[in-house]
Formats: C-alpha cells, structure tokens, sequence
C-alpha cells in the first residue's frame, strides 16, 4: 500500500511550465469569475453552491469545462470568498494561458480547486499537457505559488506515472 511519487519541479520549470507562470496566472486570478451551466443550486445555510449540466468556468484565459461544478464556502466566509471549487466531468478539462502563447491543457475525472491556498488537484486519469509534452498519472497536483507539481499513481493500481518530453529544437545555425 504504498504511493508512488514523483516531483516534477525540474520538468515544469523546464518543460510544461515556465519561470514567469505566476505573475501571468495571478493576472487571471484577478478577474472575476464567470460560470455558466443549464442548471444552478444555492443552498445559503450550507455556504454552497452547485451548477450542473454544460458547465464553463472562465476566469481570464482560465477555462474548465464540466458536467458539474461545486462551490463550498469554508469557514465563517459568504460565498466569494475562501472557496473550493470541485467540477467534475467525463473528464473535465482545464485549460490556461500560463504566458503570451502557451496553453497549459488538463482533464481528469475530478479537477478541485481551493483559492485559500492555491492548489489545483486533478484526480482519476488525470493528464497535463503543454508544448507537445505531458505527464499522466491519477493524481496531479500543482501548487500555483510555488510552482510544483507532483503526480502520482493510485495504491491500488498498476498503471505508474508516465512522462513524454517531446525533443528540444536545437537553436544553433547550421550555417
């Protein structure tokens, strides 16, 4: 029963996620949130909020798609402040422009989102892509301030993280 785990700050810093990634994403985190669905739940004395069917969430270049999304207030915060945000989906997906012309792409099964401290989850054959490269595992986590990421397989499976760097493009002149 043991988990197997790796960190992959080397390959986000070099490969999926590049150095000036939070100043463009607080960009977006200073937006204000957009959702749209076919269908939408407050419940006031449970601090929450559901939307169900055809869900999009924009903020700035961030999207996600989902079947459903939850909002839960913690604590003594109003909704708006302090939340966690869960959608998911058949998957749901994630998608951001982390600086001018690189998209970073996700899906899984579940994509959990707490604004207090800033970590994205993606959970059941979670995927991240950007550049042609991409990293599968059941669980991702990315930690936005520190710009972290750890991916990791479930304890009871055999399916192991997995990895694609797509080759760098030489930028000597052959000339």
């Amino acid at each position: 029963m043991f988990k197997r785990h790796i960190i992959l700050s080397a390959l986000l810093s070099s490969s999926l996620l590049a150095a000036p990634v939070v100043a463009d994403v607080n960009r977006d985190f200073s937006q204000p949130i957009k959702v749209d669905a076919d269908h939408e739940e407050l419940d006031l004395r449970a601090s929450s909020l559901m939307f169900r069917d055809n869900v999009i969430i924009q903020q700035g270049s961030l999207r996600i798609t989902a079947d459903r999304l939850d909002v839960i207030s913690e604590g003594d915060d109003d909704i708006g402040e302090g939340e966690v945000f869960m959608a998911t989906g058949t998957p749901a997906t994630y998608q951001q422009e982390v600086e001018p012309g690189i998209i970073v792409e996700a899906s899984a099964e579940e994509i959990r989102y707490d604004s207090r401290v800033r970590v994205l989850t993606l959970s059941g054959n979670a995927q991240m892509r950007q550049s042609g490269n991409q990293v599968s595992a059941n669980r991702i986590t990315y930690y936005v301030d520190e710009q972290r990421v750890t991916a990791e397989r479930d304890e009871d499976s055999e399916e192991r993280v997995r990895t694609i760097f797509q080759p760098r493009q030489s930028t000597e002149n052959n000339g």
